[in-house]
């Protein structure tokens, strides 16, 4: 992991917070879960299938990638993007 200065008051500290993480995947995949449960996916011949899990995925992917870009420092409070 990568250490961040602060752009307020110079701390450095780690930015990852896996807690935090896993907490905004896990919002997203159940956000894109029920969005994707009420839209089909035509898969041609073969029929259509409910977008609950492709949502779900989706979602998932879009919450962990966003919650990793922004941080709080742990000394002073000020977030930002990093």
């Amino acid at each position: 992991m990568a250490k961040v200065v602060c752009e307020k008051c110079n701390h450095q500290f780690e930015a990852t917070n896996h807690v935090v993480t896993a907490g905004a995947t896990a919002a997203g995949a159940a956000t894109g879960a029920w969005l994707g449960s009420s839209i089909g996916i035509a898969m041609g011949p073969l029929g259509a299938i409910a977008g609950t899990i492709p949502g779900a995925v989706i979602g998932a992917a879009l919450a962990g990638l966003g919650v990793t870009k922004l941080t709080q420092c742990p000394s002073c409070g000020h977030t930002f993007i990093v």
